[in-house]
């Protein structure tokens, strides 16, 4: 029963729901946004490599949007900005945009047509084209990022209440170096397949030897093992290649002992009790065509691309702000306004890093204009690798975190395994991914 699930899970990382110890900020608008991403001034300004503190922060309040900016002031404030790097996708990925260049297009529904492998729109495209064109271009390309077959990672996810008397619980005391009290832990499996429109496989019509891949674009399988009363419980969510057909979201719960198809309005619910919805994993999860695009324009910010730790590091008040290496990168900023007009979002702004074509993050408006959540998201590369392999060639999903900037409390996702982008046999996806075998086990 989904209504008892949404108040349990995540992904298939660390999760935690924080409830703020500190005062309730300034209300900021989405044209407050707006105005910041177009000062032109502000985005001439250049910022040296170094350690940067409170004291610091108005040298980077121009790389920080307004209602995330005031998240980072607090005594304790670590920030390591480290030179920008290039971060280049495998060659199997370039020459694949290379071959196709020039040959998807957009559909007058907004559907990605003619598109078979590597980048679909280049920078020029996008710059070239109409807001609406250049928005849902972005959207595509992000989409179809160079992330090899996909990944898993085995994970902990846990919630967390206020802090009794400035105390945090011990459990994740390795990750939460700021505040935070751990109420309830649960374990997980996470995994992703792309079965089509592969890069890697150019010598096999760019997708996997698997049934559907012809149909499909990826299949993601979540998996419980704890506690005890979440055990057993799986997902198998699978994305059609033509959008408009919807997702196939089927979900099992051994106390129901049978497989359940979530609606398509379900999608916009709490992700089992999290400030995520089905649509919000990685900054955007969701189908392109529910929404109307537009591109706003580009924008410097400052962002984890690079984690330097093994583990996730968190600090601040209520353990939200990664204790980490940041770089000044450059995004493309969209707009995504969901069709179905019943949606809880009024709208989302992603900040789209123009190289990798990872979102950085995202800011969710509400009905009426004004802020509601963040999403922001690190990932880590292999440094100082000359030619790396396909799997190590990827910006690799280290961790998530949700502000609820209009509740006042927040969710933390963190791996505490490698993100692995490894290929899979064709017999292990029809294995894991099988619907039918979500009531085998518990």
């Amino acid at each position: 029963m989904y209504h008892i699930l949404k108040k349990r899970i995540k992904n298939t990382f660390l999760l935690l729901t924080l409830v703020f110890s500190s005062p309730v900020w300034a209300v900021v608008s989405y044209q407050n946004v707006i105005d910041w991403v177009s000062d032109e001034l502000g985005s001439a300004i250049t910022i040296e490599s170094g350690q940067y503190g409170q004291s610091d922060l108005d040298r980077v309040r121009n790389l920080i949007p307004p209602g995330y900016f005031d998240e980072f002031d607090f005594p304790e404030l670590s920030m390591e900005i480290m030179p920008t790097n290039r971060y280049q996708a495998h060659e199997l990925y370039l020459n694949a945009t290379k071959k196709f260049s020039g040959q998807a297009f957009l559909s007058k529904t907004g559907e990605l047509e003619n598109y078979t492998a590597g980048m679909p729109f280049s920078r020029e495209q996008i710059l070239a084209e109409s807001s609406q064109s250049s928005g849902l271009m972005v959207a595509y390309n992000q989409i179809h990022r160079w992330q090899n077959f996909g990944y898993k990672v085995d994970n902990l996810t846990f919630n967390v209440e206020p802090s009794p008397n400035g105390k945090k619980g011990n459990l994740v005391e390795s990750v939460m170096l700021g505040g935070g009290h751990v109420d309830r832990d649960f374990t997980m499996f996470y995994h992703r397949v792309y079965l089509s429109k592969l890069a890697s496989k150019p010598k096999n019509s760019y997708a996997l030897d698997v049934d559907g891949s012809d149909e499909l674009f990826f299949k993601e399988y979540v998996g419980f093992s704890a506690p005890f009363d979440m055990a057993g419980m799986k997902f198998v969510i699978e994305r059609p290649l033509k959008q408009s057909r919807g997702d196939q979201v089927n979900s099992y719960l051994p106390t129901e002992r049978r497989v359940r198809r979530l609606s398509a309005r379900e999608r916009a619910d709490s992700w089992v009790g999290t400030n995520w919805t089905l649509d919000d994993f990685e900054g955007f999860s969701g189908l392109v065509v529910d929404n109307d695009w537009s591109y706003v324009g580009q924008k410097n910010i400052l962002h984890v691309a690079s984690s330097k730790n093994i583990t996730p590091l968190l600090h601040g008040p209520d353990s939200l702000i990664p204790l980490d290496r940041w770089q000044v990168r450059p995004a493309f900023v969209v707009e995504a306004i969901p069709k179905w007009k019943d949606h809880p979002y009024g709208k989302r702004l992603m900040f789209v890093d123009q190289e990798t074509y990872t979102i950085m993050l995202t800011m969710v408006f509400s009905q009426d204009d004004t802020l509601w959540k963040l999403f922001t998201t690190q990932y880590q590369y292999s440094d100082n690798i000359v030619n790396p392999s396909p799997a190590l060639s990827t910006p690799r999903w280290r961790s998530s975190v949700a502000i609820n900037i209009r509740d006042r409390n927040g969710s933390v996702g963190a791996a505490t395994g490698p993100s692995e982008y490894v290929e899979i046999e064709p017999s292990k996806v029809r294995r894991l991914f099988d619907v039918s075998n979500l009531t085998s086990g518990r």
